[in-house]
């Protein structure tokens, strides 16, 4: 019975050390381990934060601005009506070849003539150029 005794006994302090061993040992790969986790978290937490925000695309930063400009949906309509009858008018009457004797009125009409190309579909701005053209080109229609 000895010898089941000493047996036992050093069996329960193997047991006894490889538990304070394995105890000692596993402490700070469970710090390590959990700092490791958290370094994850948080580096996925980033990651997502960066994927899951709406971006601005062109097309929805167009749409912004837009709906801050009023619209003149008067100009729009008769644009589309009579702006090329008028625009015809002017590019004829407005034309710098006209004015070639007079550099002064020259350089005044190639200005005109080009405000009128650039305007082409803007009934609101011809009428603009139109009257510019009267005072300053003594144009009569």
């Amino acid at each position: 019975m000895k010898m089941n005794d000493t047996l036992i006994q050093d069996s329960l302090k193997v047991a006894v050390r490889a538990v304070t061993n394995s105890t000692e040992a596993s402490e700070p790969t469970n710090w390590w381990m959990w700092l490791a986790i958290a370094e994850l978290g948080l580096i996925a937490f980033l990651i997502f934060r960066g994927k899951l925000k709406p971006k601005r695309s062109a097309k929805q930063h167009f749409k912004n601005e837009s709906l801050k400009q009023d619209v003149d949906f008067n100009n729009i309509i008769n644009s589309s009506f009579h702006s090329i009858q008028l625009y015809d008018k002017l590019k004829v009457k407005c034309h710098p070849d006209l004015f070639s004797t007079d550099k002064e009125k020259n350089i005044i009409a190639e200005n005109i003539f080009q405000e009128i190309g650039r305007n082409k579909n803007n009934l609101k701005r011809l009428i603009e150029l139109k009257e510019e053209a009267i005072q300053k080109l003594n144009i009569n229609f």
